[in-house]
C-alpha cells in the first residue's frame, strides 16, 4: 500500500491512519522497531512535508513552529551548538541563521538523512562551521569534549518501545557533562503542558536544577503521531 510515496504493509497503514488506534506507543509497536543495523539499511523516504523510515513517520512539516522555538533556545548563547538528529533539516536551517553560532555539530545516524545534510551544507561542512558525525549518538557521545557546548538540541527518533515519548531521558547525563556552565539544553519533549514526575526526576539525577519551559501552540493535522495543541519546549540550564 502506498502512502505519501512510501510503501507500507496493511498493518503499518492501519496503525498510521486509524483514528481509533492513535496511541503512539501501540502504533509504533504495531509497525515494529528495527534494530540499529536494520534502521541504517532501510531507505529514507522524503516528501515535501514528511520523512518516513522503515514505515515509521519520523518527522513532519507541521513541527516547524515548534522547531523554531527549540532552535531559538539552543542558540541563545551563540557559540558552539550540538544538534542530535538532522531529520528533515528544519532545526538545522534555523540554527544556521543565527550568526552568533560559531560551530554547529550535527549527529545523524541514517546515511541517507546525513547525505541530505551534506548536499545542503557542503560548503559549511568544508569550512568547519558544520561538523557532521554520521553515527548513533550513543556510540560516539563519550568522544565529545566535556563542557564545550553553549547549547544542545536533542531530537532523535526512538528505536525501542521503552524509548517512545522519553528517549531524551537517556541523554540527560551526557548533556550535563557536555554543556558549559550556563549552557542550555532543549529537546522534543513529548509532553503537553507540564513535566511528569519521572521527567523531572531524570533531569535532577543528571544534575540539572534550573528547569524552565515554554508552552508552545502547535497545529498538527488530524490523526498524527502528536494530536495535542500544545507541547513544552524545555529550557534546561546547567
Amino acid at each position: 500500500m502506498l502512502l505519501n510515496g512510501v510503501y507500507l504493509t496493511y498493518t503499518q497503514y492501519r496503525a498510521l491512519i486509524d483514528p481509533h488506534n492513535m496511541d503512539t506507543k501501540q502504533t509504533r509497536k504495531d509497525i515494529g522497531f528495527p534494530n540499529k543495523k536494520e534502521w541504517r539499511e532501510e531507505p529514507a523516504h522524503f516528501t515535501k512535508d514528511n520523512l518516513f523510515i522503515a514505515g515509521h513517520h519520523v518527522m513532519d512539516r507541521w513541527e516547524t513552529d515548534y522547531m523554531k522555538r527549540l532552535s531559538h533556545i539552543a542558540t541563545q548563547n551563540g557559540g558552539h551548538v550540538l544538534e542530535l538528529g538532522f531529520g528533515m533539516g528544519i532545526s538545522a536551517d534555523l540554527i544556521q541563521k543565527n550568526t552568533d553560532v560559531k560551530t554547529h555539530t550535527i549527529i545523524e545516524c541514517h546515511p541517507e538523512v546525513a547525505q541530505k545534510c551534506k548536499n545542503k551544507y557542503g560548503k559549511e561542512i568544508k569550512d568547519g562551521k558544520i561538523i557532521l558525525i554520521e553515527e548513533f549518538w550513543e556510540n560516539i557521545v563519550d568522544n565529545l569534549e566535556e563542557e564545550f557546548y553553549d547549547g544542545i538540541l536533542f531530537d532523535t527518533y526512538p528505536l525501542t518501545e521503552e524509548q517512545v515519548h522519553k528517549n531524551h531521558f537517556w541523554f540527560f547525563k551526557d548533556a550535563y557533562r557536555l554543556l558549559k556552565k550556563g549552557g542550555v539544553l532543549t529537546y522534543y519533549s513529548d509532553e503537553e503542558q507540564n513535566y511528569s514526575e519521572e521527567h523531572l526526576k531524570k533531569l535532577h539525577e543528571a544534575g540539572f536544577n534550573h528547569i524552565g519551559q515554554h508552552i508552545c501552540k502547535i497545529y498538527p493535522p488530524e490523526n498524527m503521531y502528536w494530536n495535542e495543541k500544545t507541547m513544552i519546549a524545555p529550557e534546561i540550564i546547567k
